[in-house]
């Protein structure tokens, strides 16, 4: 079973990928304006599908990677302090809180960044930054600097982070998915965006799996049917006798 959950998600993975690689070459956006549409509707894309089909689209049907990938950044870090929080209340042990908790920092931190653009901001007020070896963009400099702490803090917790072989895979496919992006940004190819949301699927997944494996630790299974109270409960129930 857990063999064709793993092969069902791979599937997925890949045919996301593929969707996300292929898309751009079905469609050519042909026009756009606010004057395209015999109407006030606002900026409307003209786009031709498969060289056939005409239609229109609203600007807000543009999907924006950044809002996305901020998004779940901010689920995630909403998912982790919740997490942390209730292992607290459970009195599970120190080390399994401090590691959702950091991760619920690192998450927050990283949906900052991603919606208000902070490395690249600082990247364009430090060009010297380009005269480093191998850097041609600033910002790819301070990013760089970024994967420093994400990378002790997964050395430091691997144990928790690969403790099941559904984990292993999923974060195993996102490391691989986000070093192919990284690759794929440096020689100039058009794929690291997809190989992104691929790598975030896949970090999604394994949190979410840790997630809902350390919660079930804490859910206290109900009374069946034949319990019977304990003497010291009886005790302490108030007396119907007048």
């Amino acid at each position: 079973m857990k063999t064709r959950a793993l092969i069902a998600i791979a599937a997925v993975v890949a045919v996301a990928g593929a969707g996300m690689l292929l898309a751009p070459s079905l469609y050519e956006v042909v026009d756009e304006g606010d004057d395209i549409r015999p109407y006030d509707s606002g900026v409307v894309y003209e786009i031709r599908v498969a060289d056939s089909v005409t239609i229109y689209a609203a600007e807000e049907s543009r999907p924006n990677m950044d809002s996305i990938s901020g998004s779940v950044l901010v689920a995630l870090a909403v998912a982790s302090l919740i997490t942390s929080l209730v292992l607290r209340a459970a009195g599970k042990e120190l080390r399994l809180r401090h590691f959702y908790a950091l991760a619920s920092l690192g998450f927050a931190l990283l949906a900052v960044d991603e919606f208000f653009a902070v490395h690249e901001t600082i990247g364009h007020n430090l060009p010297v930054l380009t005269d480093l070896p191998g850097i041609e963009r600033p910002d790819d400099a301070l990013f760089s600097l970024l994967l420093i702490p994400a990378i002790i803090y997964v050395y430091g917790y691997r144990d928790i982070l690969f403790g099941t072989r559904r984990q292993q895979w999923l974060f195993a496919a996102a490391f691989a998915a986000f070093a192919l992006a990284a690759g794929s940004d440096i020689v100039g190819l058009s794929a690291d965006e997809p190989l992104e949301v691929i790598s975030g699927a896949c970090i999604l997944g394994g949190f979410a799996s840790l997630i809902a494996g350390h919660l079930s630790t804490c859910i206290v299974a109900p009374p069946t049917a034949d319990f019977e109270p304990t003497r010291a409960a009886v005790d302490l129930e108030p007396s119907r006798t007048a």
